[in-house]
């Protein structure tokens, strides 16, 4: 084996020195060379892998954000589209309130020419000596209604038919044929009257039923139909002369020309577009009060109308003592469904010693009898036998609470109701009588 050496040579005053380096020496120092190389290969090799890591994780942190952007993108364009369905369901509720208000007018101007149109087919049976037909009321049906516009329709045919046979045979009467040709104008006219009123009464008869559901929805106040009202009879005498009677005493030939009749009728119709401003005046106040509206508990909170304790001082029926009883108590079987009277929140559903097991609602601010300004109310439902709700739940008039029952300090089944205003309870049959008159309620034991 061969050595190999390195020789310095260094020249100096004294002359020349020599630095000699063996093999080992060499060796070692390359030994420690390719050391430094590899660390240095190592380090290198770490931080390329820290940078491809960095890399992809910046990768994958774009794609996250577009892939947020394209969720936020879908979020704005649905609460664009929201927003576009709720104007257009305000739109809705607006055409529901027109179509309600010239539903109205109609139906009242068809009514009042009904009602002349029946003078008028009397008038013609008695000058033509013909049986007519049964006389109009005014809260028929409106089947009965177009029942009794077809038979008079019939009535105008046979009429027509007999005033053609009529001046057939006295045509040479000038007089009376002028008189024939002005009753078929007449009938004509009103004919045409009639058929525009019967379609118009037919396709809006659809959009005033979900007019009215929606009003009671909102303000939870039943409306009243004249159609199921009782007549009250009395010994005092009523009458008066007609419409017909007065335009006959002034001028009978008035009796004969639509065109009078229809005057007349505009003339007299301010009263009630004063009625239909003012019906629209209130239409637009329950719209702008919705929120108001439906946290007012307008409605009896469960089917029974019997009430077994009344508001106030009472005998109570454990002590057999006068004590303040601050609700009413509603006669019902166990089980029965008790509803939410309003929208509100629950603040209470658990087990409240003499209460049983209670549920109190927050409703917020609502209207009062008699008070110009707002008031916050409350309502609490105790004996149930069974509670459907939990506390903070959201409840919508007519939402379902709870169950009749008997738990607490109670005889039997029954229903305790309580409505508190601005902290202070307070009778709930003020709200409920004034906001639902026809919701009649009656004392039994």
């Amino acid at each position: 084996m061969n050595d190999y050496s390195i020789l310095f040579l260094k020249e100096s005053n004294v002359g020349v020195r020599q630095y000699h380096f063996g093999t080992k020496l060499l060796f070692l120092l390359l030994s420690l060379l390719l050391v430094g190389a590899g660390a240095l290969s190592w380090k290198f090799f770490e931080q390329f892998q820290t940078i491809t890591k960095q890399r992809l994780l910046l990768e994958e942190q774009e794609k996250t954000q577009v892939a947020f952007q394209q969720r936020i993108d879908l979020y704005d364009g649905r609460e664009s589209r929201i927003s576009f369905l709720e104007n257009y369901v305000d739109e809705l509720k607006q055409a529901t309130q027109n179509s309600g208000i010239m539903f109205k007018k109609h139906l009242a101007l068809f009514r009042s020419n009904t009602n002349k149109l029946d003078e008028l087919h009397n008038f013609m049976c008695q000058t033509l000596e013909a049986q007519c037909a049964p006389d109009f009321g005014d809260q028929a049906e409106p089947q009965q209604t177009v029942q009794w516009l077809e038979q008079i329709y019939q009535d105008f045919l046979l009429f027509n038919k007999s005033l053609q046979e009529f001046a057939a045979r006295r045509g040479s009467f000038e007089e009376q044929a002028n008189t024939i040709q002005q009753l078929r104008r007449q009938l004509v006219e009103t004919e045409q009257d009639l058929s525009e009123h019967m379609e118009f009464l037919k396709a809006n008869q659809a959009t005033v039923s979900r007019l009215t559901k929606k009003i009671s929805k909102t303000t939870g106040i039943t409306l009243s139909k004249a159609s199921k009202s009782k007549r009250v009879k009395t010994k005092t005498g009523r009458g008066g002369p007609t419409i017909l009677d007065s335009m006959a005493l002034e001028s009978p030939q008035a009796l004969l020309s639509s065109g009078s009749l229809r005057q007349f009728l505009y003339n007299n119709s301010d009263n009630y577009y004063s009625t239909v401003a003012q019906l629209e005046d209130l239409s637009q106040k329950i719209a702008r009060n919705h929120t108001i509206w439906r946290q007012t508990p307008t409605i009896i909170p469960l089917r029974s109308r019997a009430l077994s304790d009344r508001y106030g001082m009472r005998t109570d029926p454990f002590t057999k003592k006068r004590e303040y009883h601050a609700g009413i108590d509603f006669r019902a079987r166990r089980g029965t469904p008790v509803y939410a009277p309003a929208d509100g929140v629950v603040r209470t559903a658990s087990r409240k010693s003499g209460f049983g097991l209670l549920v109190e609602l927050q409703h917020g601010r609502g209207f009062f009898p008699g008070k110009k300004k707002s008031v916050r109310y409350r309502t609490r439902f105790a004996h149930l036998s069974k509670i459907k709700v939990r506390r903070g739940q959201q409840l919508k008039r007519g939402d379902i609470l709870g169950l009749v029952g008997s738990t607490g300090r109670s005889t039997g089944p029954h229903l305790h109701y309580e409505i508190i205003i601005n902290g202070r309870r307070t009778d709930p049959l003020l709200p409920i009588s004034s906001f639902n008159p026809d919701q009649s309620l009656y004392y039994r034991h």
